[in-house]
């Protein structure tokens, strides 16, 4: 009788119940086929020596150059447009005129009832100013004679300058530990990397809430935004895309274990020691920043001491198949041809 088996199937089965740190045993040993105890057994780790050592995160994020926000030139009282100062695309200084507008004069006295026909209502000048220093835009539609309304738009005033983004999903926030300050933005197909100086790390424009709905109703959670201020020399264009690098936390001769040693990576952890006898004991630990291949302890354990590395699985959480991906039924099969 001849088998064809389909190898790969098995061997991916394989490895993914031991990458998930578990392998299922034969209920006996000479049990027969298709035989398999239903517990798994947990491949346990080695003792490890805990060492001082240093530990630098870095966080790698992909980035959108934005040209920096202008500001409005608004006339908050309305009027009529009297003087235009400058032209369309004209780089102007903070503060300097943009427009005249022809408001009614308040310190006006009133005209006094029974003096015949009436007479048309005192005005004044009053001068709008450039709110920052940069470049105008929409002047274009602006001219003289025209009725503005209260609040209205005459121009915007906007900086050459230009900001690198970068979205961080929430839950990768416990890798900042600090305000970032070592941050470069490498430009894809572009200039060599530079520096970029921090600007802001807070909610993300596009994480907004959909109407109806309270913050934290939504089970996606938001975003947060970091932003960083691309050098003046850096040639950049509006909406190219780059990378952040961006370094959020740096801890020397510390206590260090492998984070594949550590159950949790955020402020409390628990580790398994082993004592001179060979005893394993849990124990609650403090922790620091890692960069994923390492964590700092801050408390709960001393260099010279040994911990179990790998930490055995959490049977809470991590349980046989969890972490395989669905294969078709047909992946499986077993053909046999009698000859």
């Amino acid at each position: 009788m001849k088998k064809w088996i389909i190898i790969g199937s098995v061997a991916l089965l394989l490895v993914a119940l031991a990458g998930s740190g578990y392998f299922l045993l034969n209920r006996s040993g000479g049990g027969g086929d298709g035989e398999f105890i239903d517990e798994a057994a947990d491949l346990g780790g080695m003792p490890h020596t805990v060492e001082l050592g240093s530990i630098n995160s870095v966080v790698v994020l992909d980035a959108t150059v934005r040209a920096e926000p202008g500001e409005a030139v608004e006339a908050r009282k309305g009027g009529e447009v009297a003087h235009v100062w400058i032209a369309e695309g004209a780089e102007v200084d903070q503060g300097a005129p943009i427009v005249n507008v022809r408001v009614p004069d308040e310190s006006a006295p009133a005209p006094e009832e029974g003096e015949g026909s009436p007479s048309a209502p005192a005005t004044t000048e009053v001068t709008l100013y450039a709110p920052i220093g940069g470049v105008v835009s929409g002047l274009d539609r602006v001219q003289v004679g025209d009725v503005l309304e209260p609040g209205a738009v005459v121009a915007t005033v906007a900086p050459e300058k230009f900001r690198a983004v970068a979205q961080i999903p929430a839950n990768d926030l416990y890798r900042f530990y600090e305000e970032p300050g070592d941050i470069v933005l490498e430009i894809t197909k572009g200039p060599a990397a530079e520096q970029c100086d921090f600007l802001s790390l807070g909610p993300s424009e596009s994480s907004s809430v959909p109407e109806g709905e309270e913050a934290g109703d939504a089970g996606g959670g938001g975003t947060v935004e970091l932003a960083c201020r691309i050098p003046s020399d850096l040639q950049v264009f509006d909406g190219v895309q780059g990378k952040l690098s961006v370094s959020t936390g740096k801890v020397s001769n510390v206590v260090v274990v492998p984070a594949t040693a550590v159950r949790g990576n955020s402020e409390k952890g628990e580790v398994l020691v082993v004592s001179s006898d060979g005893a394993e004991e849990a124990r609650e630990v403090e922790l620091g920043i890692t960069d994923g291949s390492l964590v700092e302890v801050v408390s709960g354990l001393s260099a010279g001491e040994q911990v179990v590395d790998p930490i055995p699985l959490d049977p809470r959480f991590d349980v046989p198949g969890a972490h395989m991906e669905e294969m078709p039924e047909d992946e499986f099969h077993v053909e046999s041809e009698e000859g």
